[in-house]
């Protein structure tokens, strides 16, 4: 007889399998809870807002997300929605991608920053990660407000250094909260006056990085069956999404509606800074 007695599981390694895998539970058990209909409904609100202003579902769903679910299984399951979303709108509007400057400036230097991104999301806890997200959506709520009062002056595009510095942070972003888009927005709507070229590039630009994020938690097992089945709950969510935000796109004034969106953002920053 050796002397060592069997040890049972040990508390906090069976508390985190079950966190890991809390998202996909509920849903695999059909159970429908207040939760889940909260987040269905900002996923809505989140994919109106992307469809009626060009950005900004990611970071406003992660925003109001967090109250609901842990920041890193939400992340995994806004980018498989991100990365459908920009599948669609890509098959759709291929012609008006613009190839030159999407790939020799916006994905060439947004590229970089993005494995840096992705390592900070791999070795920071969640605790430190929503301290960064409070911070980053406060920054990007004050600058556009900041931008919604100077729309009536000139746009010129950035001098070269600043824009790579603008690009390489937004790909950094990205790789952390797959929500580099406003910086990257605040870029290329300098530089692409055509509206159907710059919906049409973002969205090759969003469809490439998603994937390169997506290969990347298949690589690290953080997408399960489970998680699958978690985002098809969401699905209906998104295309209901799209649907309001092509009307809102249509009906409502669409600087008028950024401002109302950003200014509920700064205060879901700031609220997230001081939780």
């Amino acid at each position: 007889m050796s002397g060592k007695e069997s040890n049972p599981a040990e508390p906090g390694k069976r508390e985190k399998t079950d966190r890991g895998i809390a998202l996909a539970g509920m849903a695999s058990q059909g159970i429908l809870n207040m939760k889940i209909v909260f987040l269905f409904i900002i996923i809505i609100l989140a994919q109106a807002v992307e469809t009626t202003t060009g950005f900004g579902s990611t970071v406003i769903a992660l925003g109001l997300g967090i109250y609901f679910y842990p920041l890193k299984e939400l992340v995994v399951v806004l980018v498989i929605l991100g990365w459908l979303q920009s599948l669609y709108i890509v098959v759709r509007n291929f012609r008006h991608i613009l190839w030159k400057i999407l790939l020799t400036r916006i994905l060439l230097f947004s590229g970089l920053g993005l494995p840096l991104g992705m390592w900070f999301f791999q070795h920071f806890g969640g605790s430190q990660l929503k301290i960064l997200l409070g911070i980053f959506i406060v920054i990007i709520s004050l600058n556009q407000l900041y931008l919604y009062y100077r729309r009536k002056e000139q746009i010129k595009p950035l001098p070269f250094l600043l824009g790579a510095v603008v690009l390489v942070m937004g790909g950094f972003i990205h790789g952390i909260f797959a929500s580099g888009g406003p910086l990257i927005v605040y870029y290329s709507s300098r530089e692409i006056q055509d509206k159907a070229g710059f919906r049409a590039t973002l969205s090759a630009l969003w469809f490439i990085l998603n994937s390169c994020l997506l290969g990347n938690y298949l690589l690290r097992s953080q997408i399960k069956i489970p998680t699958l089945q978690f985002t098809l709950w969401l699905l209906p969510a998104l295309v209901v999404g799209i649907v309001i935000g092509e009307f809102l796109h249509h009906k409502v004034n669409e600087q008028a509606f950024r401002l109302i969106v950003y200014i509920v953002l700064l205060l879901t920053g700031i609220v997230i800074l001081f939780r």
